[in-house]
């Protein structure tokens, strides 16, 4: 009886060049189908949402780190046209909380992130920033039909007359057949975020 030599089962796995390759089709297959699933304005429109949120949350903080107070102001589009254009975060005092807003000669709080084309002051305009691109801010109504809301050196809303504590409200803004709102809670001014319509 003649005794044979074990035979090597070789186990093969995948090469580096097989993977890059699987890679590379997962990759390219999933640039195709994903701007199908969720459309451009809906990124757009929950970025505007996100926007907003974070930048109320930022106006309180700054607030309440400088001891301070702060309007969260909206900005109207040009005269003729609905709805705003984008919105803003000044520095006021008990005194001028009734002043309308005037672009000119505003105190602008500064820009963290240091946003082109603004000087260093905090402005976001969605006319001027793709993340935003088709998303208008359709309506504001906060304390009682105003386009702005106030923060005081605690952080807490306060409203225009006499500083009492403010009672939130309510910004809706849409985009190619989508509808958000932002609601703003009283005093607190927490904020959250509801679906009104998709497309």
């Amino acid at each position: 009886m003649t005794l044979r030599p074990p035979r090597h089962h070789l186990r093969r796995g995948y090469t580096l060049v097989e993977m890059l390759v699987g890679i590379g089709i997962l990759s390219i297959a999933g640039m195709l189908l994903l701007p199908n699933l969720v459309d451009r304005g809906t990124f757009a429109i929950q970025a505007a949402a996100r926007a907003i949120v974070s930048d109320i949350v930022f106006a309180q903080s700054d607030a309440l780190a400088n001891q301070e107070y702060r309007r969260f102001q909206f900005i109207e589009t040009p005269e003729g046209q609905d709805g705003y254009v984008g919105y803003c975060v000044l520095r006021v005092s008990p005194e001028s909380f009734s002043y309308p807003y005037d672009p000119g000669s505003a105190d602008y709080v500064s820009d963290p992130l240091g946003s082109t084309g603004n000087d260093g002051r905090y402005i976001v305009d969605f006319s001027a920033d793709d993340r935003f691109d088709g998303v208008l801010i359709e309506s504001v109504d906060l304390d009682a039909g105003l386009d702005y809301t106030t923060f005081d050196e605690y952080g807490g809303s306060v409203s225009s007359s006499g500083g009492i504590p403010g009672i939130g409200g309510t910004i809706d803004l849409v985009s190619e057949g989508s509808r958000y709102r932002v609601t703003v809670s009283a005093f607190t001014a927490k904020t959250t975020v509801e679906v009104l319509s998709t497309p």
